[in-house]
């Protein structure tokens, strides 16, 4: 599997879990229910865009592995089920069914599908490194996700319409809570993924795929920042725009520019997390 096509899966997935499980995780209050019912004709949009993208990855996943002549049944019968899953997705939107526990329960299946195709499957005891896996991957799709639904959907929606600047105030400072926990959850997975990938200090530094995690890393410790500000700083200001109508509008055009780069970020980290999924273990440093 070529490094691009696992990106590509990965973003997708990071992107459809943000389109489904911003609004009921982050907007559930009075104060994001404005915006929250602004935006939702576009995170409709942005949900079968991503449904699409999801649709595309898996199917040239599955011809790169066609072409290599490793595919078998159970490829065929993996294909049936994601697409299967993407499409109930699709489609229930498309009804104007817009069932948000059926949607993340679908997503977090799919990505519960990249989990049983992974290296950590691979293993003679399986089934907790395939769970922490999962867990890893899903609380980080939903945090990466929810960064680019705020720079797809919600900043351009704000920035036209400036009554909506308390909501975004109160959407960050309510994700910004998911995204702590999503950080701790993170962590604590991922130390245990690299116990069974990297076999020592010397791996971590001599390996391509320790390079890979430590690059990795970097990058999850910038978006840790990314978040701290938008809490700190970014929040508030918005939050006070009855008083300071125009510094609150500019505190949103700074918010534009930062989770804008935070989305680039968030999408290096993926990019580095699927290297670390093509490159072979660091169990020896050469």
């Amino acid at each position: 599997m070529s490094l691009p096509a696992r990106w590509l899966i990965f973003a997708a997935l990071a992107l459809l879990a943000g389109a489904v499980a911003f609004a009921p995780l982050a907007m559930r209050t009075k104060a994001t229910a404005a915006l929250r019912a602004a935006a939702a004709p576009a995170r409709a949009r942005l949900t079968q865009w991503a449904a699409l993208l999801t649709a595309l990855a898996f199917v040239l996943e599955f011809v790169l592995r066609l072409f290599d002549g490793v595919v078998t049944m159970r490829d065929v019968l993996l294909l049936a089920v994601r697409l299967t899953f993407v499409a109930g997705i699709a489609l229930r939107l498309r009804s104007g069914r817009d069932d948000a526990p059926i949607a993340i329960a679908a997503s977090a299946a799919l990505i519960l599908t990249q989990s049983l195709s992974s290296r950590s499957a691979s293993q003679p005891e399986w089934v907790l490194p395939v769970l922490a896996d999962w867990i890893h991957f899903t609380f980080a799709a939903v945090w990466l996700g929810g960064v680019a639904y705020f720079a797809i959907v919600l900043v351009p929606i704000v920035l036209r319409q400036r009554q909506l600047l308390s909501d975004l105030g109160a959407t960050i400072e309510r994700f910004s809570s998911l995204a702590v926990m999503s950080v701790l959850v993170i962590g604590l997975t991922g130390i245990m993924q690299s116990a069974s990938f990297v076999g020592s200090l010397a791996a971590l530094f001599n390996t391509d795929y320790g390079r890979a995690l430590l690059v990795k890393t970097g990058l999850f410790v910038v978006l840790i920042s990314f978040g701290a500000f938008h809490q700190f700083v970014i929040g508030p200001q918005l939050r006070a725009w009855r008083a300071q109508a125009q510094s609150s509008y500019e505190a949103a055009r700074r918010f534009r520019v930062s989770i804008t780069a935070e989305t680039a970020v968030s999408a290096l980290t993926l990019a580095a997390a699927a290297a670390m999924t093509v490159l072979p273990a660091a169990h020896f440093a050469p």
